[in-house]
């Protein structure tokens, strides 16, 4: 270690530079670095690492240089800190916390107290520049990600709809800089295994294309003790991805990707926090999510000289299966069953400026289209049918004052599903623009608008079928209603519209090398929506209107038919009886489906001051920021209020101040420490009760060292890393919550060559604690976080 140092001393300051960004951080995006052998960091202060990414399609200037805060993970960092989905970058990156519960279908992700369990998404996600079109296509495999890039804070004058939050954007390696296979093979507890080969080659100066499959397969951390013990979270995902660039001249480049993922699942190991069963998922009816995930994107770029046009065209298509014992508990009182079939084509077109002049521009126009069927029953077996039997009759009112009794109906149905089949479909389309000038030397000035139009509408289909039976003593005789049957049924469209203007403005002084310090405002907006799984809902109180109805004209036609019979009984005694009956009985509206069911868009502004700063002859990186976030129509997921499937509402305006903190020291070239932080108080304006969901602090501190030896063994290398979160409260009323928790994780990593083998560990310290928490029919219920686990792998480069 004394000689390699004293070598180094001798280098100019040019050299230095370069193999330290060389040996420890290589240049990541849509570059290559060295070698991950070399443990090899992609997130370099030199910043070597944004060169290459000034080419995406609307910046000019790497992410340092922007003015708004972010994060980068390269590859290494991500092999390090095990992240394979976005779900492992809680706390990493200040503010962020999507916690790991449910199944692939849900990727609750927050933000600087914005967030969404489901609808529509608060952060949106790219992956190789293609938008992902909603919350069930984020949780996919990004083994082959380069590079992970988190932007906090409103990003919609340059990204639009759904980045209300921050933005996440995946970058794969570049086939045309990286050539050759890479293999890895994993293990771990809990039958956990993983296979994955990517090749990428080149086979002409124009040409490089890169192909890769992947499995993996979970045996479950969640035992079911209703089902015999059986495994409630094991799952199987294979993935397939391919990305061909072609260059056909030096003004013309092409980027086509493709990406697929099946995915298998069980899934919503909720477990009841009181009863018998109190800290064990125990429910009878096995639950299941299936998945079929198609991304497809072609990126196609045309110098022009002085400006630089892109064209990005994306394609998805999900087509899913998710099935939920909804009632959590060994009863079978109910199940939903959730199908999706969606279809996103999206295009965006942005012209840019080059050169070096003192003002840089970006113009685009944007559409996309969202064709999207669900289908969400939910379906009552004989035990919820009796359970809602007992509902039904208690609320039916008690006659005995006007010479009757107590109503009863008994619904005969063994089965009895209630949902639908709903088209909901989404266009938007945008025009936006964005400037940057050069006001006087280090001192520049952003300001661009945004233009969006959003028109969604439902098309729905919701029918019900109800048998059942009533029965009332009046006056000395019972009044008996055999087979009586109502069929509660939704059939309508309903439309919506909104148009959104999404300005951005900001200041940012440079202190060159040293870094620098901004000031910035803009808005952000997240769509509205229909909530389908409210049609239950719906249909249980038309089916009481129905019944209602059916009775009273039953009623009357029984008690008709019965005087008729008896001679000499007054008229007007049917009129009178029946007088009687409907002032008791329940008044029973039938429900206004578009009032019901839509929420609005959310918006948010944003302010906010930071800095970005390189410091210690760039040995110390540190990133800054303070925000001051007004949201109106908050959207708040919860339960139904029959607890039988989720909603979103828009619940009230509501206020986030925070600020954040990340910091990457080098003490030598060997050594590193890194910490990020944030902290967020979103607190609802009316109620002054915390948002939920929303972590108030986010943390993680990590440290990692690196041991060059002689022999056969070239490189050890350890990282150890804690992160935490909480205070996260579990409601809107803020009556119950997860306190802050911390998990520390590590890696040791053994190389020679082109082969590393690694062994890790989560959750070292098997801390206990919620990763989700709800309350539905009086029942608080929760899923506890993954427990510790280790494993090891084998990463070969070829």
């Amino acid at each position: 270690m004394d000689n390699i140092s004293t070598r180094k001393n001798k280098l100019t300051t040019i050299h230095y530079y370069l193999l330290t960004a060389l040996f420890l951080f290589p240049a990541h995006g849509e570059g290559r670095g060295i070698l991950l052998a070399n443990e090899a960091d992609t997130l370099s202060v030199r910043e070597m690492d944004e060169v290459v990414v000034v080419s995406t399609p609307k910046e000019h200037a790497t992410l340092r240089d922007q003015t708004l805060s972010s994060s980068s993970f390269g590859e290494a960092q991500l092999v390090q800190r095990g992240i394979d989905n976005i779900k492992d970058l809680t706390a990493h990156v200040p503010g962020l916390f999507i916690p790991t519960y449910g199944s692939r279908l849900t990727s609750s992700i927050y933000l600087r107290g914005v967030g969404s369990r489901i609808g529509t998404p608060a952060v949106g996600m790219y992956v190789d520049d293609i938008p992902m079109a909603n919350l069930s296509c984020m949780d996919q495999d990004l083994s082959d990600a380069d590079r992970i890039d988190v932007l906090r804070g409103p990003q919609g004058t340059l990204f639009g709809r759904n980045t209300i939050g921050g933005l996440i954007r995946v970058y794969t390696k570049n086939p045309m800089n990286y050539q050759g296979t890479d293999l890895m093979l994993g293990g771990a507890t809990y039958n956990n295994y993983r296979a994955r080969v990517t090749h990428y080659h080149r086979p002409a100066d124009n040409f490089a294309f890169s192909a890769g499959v992947g499995y993996e397969h979970l045996g479950g951390f969640y035992k079911n003790y209703a089902l015999d013990e059986k495994r409630v979270d094991r799952s199987d995902d294979i993935s397939a991805r391919w990305r061909g660039i072609y260059v056909p001249s030096d003004k013309v480049r092409l980027d086509l990707s493709a990406r697929y993922q099946w995915t298998k699942q069980g899934g919503y190991p909720y477990a009841a926090q009181q009863g018998p069963d109190a800290g064990l998922v125990a429910y009878n009816r096995e639950s299941s999510y299936r998945r079929h995930l198609l991304s497809l994107g072609l990126n196609a770029e045309h110098d022009f000289g002085p400006v630089m046009m892109t064209s990005t065209t994306g394609f998805q298509f999900l087509k899913d299966d998710m099935f939920m014992d909804q009632d959590f508990s060994r009863q079978d009182l109910y199940s939903l069953q959730q199908k999706q079939k969606s279809k996103t084509l999206s295009e965006e077109i942005a012209v840019k400026s080059k050169g070096e002049s003192r003002w840089q521009w970006t113009s685009g126009i944007n559409f996309q289209y969202q064709w999207l069927n669900t289908e969400a029953p939910v379906t009552f077996y004989q035990e919820g049918v009796d359970w809602l039997t007992g509902i039904i009759n208690r609320s039916l009112p008690d006659l005995t004052s006007k010479g009757m009794g107590q109503m009863s109906i008994a619904l005969k149905n063994s089965e009895m599903p209630m949902g639908g089949v709903f088209d909901t479909p989404t266009l938007t389309a945008g025009i936006f623009h964005q400037s940057t000038i050069e006001i006087v030397k280090n001192l520049s000035l952003t300001a661009g608008v945004r233009l969006d139009y959003e028109h969604y509408k439902m098309a729905y289909d919701a029918p019900g079928n109800v048998d059942f039976d009533f029965a009332m003593p009046a006056h000395g005789m019972n009044v008996m209603l055999n087979n009586m049957n109502v069929k509660p049924t939704f059939l309508g469209r309903t439309t919506n519209h909104n148009w959104h203007v999404l300005p951005k403005a900001s200041l940012k002084y440079d202190f060159g090398k040293v870094g620098n310090v901004y000031a910035s405002v803009g808005r952000g907006y997240r769509s509205g929506g229909y909530n389908v799984q409210m049609f239950s809902d719906l249909l249980q109180v038309e089916m009481r209107r129905e019944m209602m109805s059916a009775i009273d004209a039953g009623t009357e036609a029984y008690l008709t038919n019965l005087f008729a019979r008896i001679p000499g009984m007054p008229a007007g005694h049917v009129d009178m009886i029946m007088g009687r009956i409907r002032s008791g009985m329940p008044m029973v509206q039938s429900p206004d489906v578009a009032a019901t069911t839509y929420y609005k868009p959310e918006t948010a502004w944003n302010y906010e001051i930071g800095s970005h700063l390189n410091l210690l002859d760039g040995r110390l990186q540190a990133d800054l920021a303070a925000f001051w976030i007004e949201t109106r129509n908050l959207q708040i997921s919860q339960m139904a209020e029959s607890g039988m499937g989720r909603v979103t509402i828009n619940a009230d305006r509501s206020r986030s101040i925070g600020m954040e903190a990340s910091l990457l020291a080098y003490i030598t070239d060997d050594f590193s420490l890194n910490t990020s932080y944030g902290y967020t108080r979103a607190k609802l304006r009316h109620t002054d009760c915390y948002v939920p969901f929303a972590p108030q602090h986010t943390l993680s501190l990590g440290a990692r060292y690196v041991w060059h030896t002689r022999g056969w063994l070239q490189h050890i290398g350890l990282y150890m890393g804690g992160k935490g979160a909480g205070r996260i409260y579990w409601t809107r009323e803020n009556d119950f919550s997860q306190p802050f928790y911390a998990l520390l994780d590590a890696r040791l990593s053994l190389t020679h060559d082109k082969l590393e083998f690694g062994i890790w560990g989560n959750n070292l310290t098997q801390t206990h604690y919620d990763a989700f928490s709800f309350v539905t029919r009086g029942q608080a219920f929760a899923q506890r976080g993954t427990p510790l686990q280790v494993g090891l792998d084998l990463r070969l480069k070829f």
